[in-house]
């Protein structure tokens, strides 16, 4: 049995590049990939604040600061998109952030900024989607 799966192998191994194209009668050698007639998945874009009743950027807050890294993450915490943290009116401690391409689906949807020890907020996707992410640390 191993021996004929070891054949057939093989077998597919050779027909590849042009032998594969000769042999369904075109004589192209394009490496064009074929185009996919499935549609992208629908995707939206999560919003939110950030603000820090303290000094940000230092001591306790470090990890929250201009730029930080913001992480949408679903149910399996698997990266689903991210951004960082921009100035916001109203406070030097006081952040917003925005993050494109989330894709539609996820049971949940969380929001992780700053270090591993901030945890995970949670949403539903219509919750993530239409109010997003508004947080306050300290």
């Amino acid at each position: 049995m191993a021996l004929t799966a070891g054949g057939i192998g093989f077998g597919l191994g050779r027909a590849t590049g042009p032998d594969l194209l000769r042999s369904a009668g075109t004589t192209s050698t394009s490496a064009t990939p074929p185009t996919s007639t499935s549609s992208s998945p629908d995707v939206f874009t999560v919003s939110g604040t950030m603000t820090v009743n303290g000094l940000c950027g230092s001591g306790g807050y470090s990890d929250v600061r201009l730029g930080g890294q913001v992480e949408i993450v679903n149910q399996d915490n698997e990266v689903l998109g991210a951004g960082t943290l921009q100035t916001a009116t109203g406070g030097l401690c006081s952040f917003k952030f925005t993050v494109s391409g989330i894709p539609e689906g996820e049971r949940l949807y969380g929001a992780k900024i700053g270090n591993a020890n901030r945890g995970v907020i949670w949403r539903s996707e219509s919750d993530a989607r239409y109010q997003g992410f508004h947080l306050t640390l300290g």
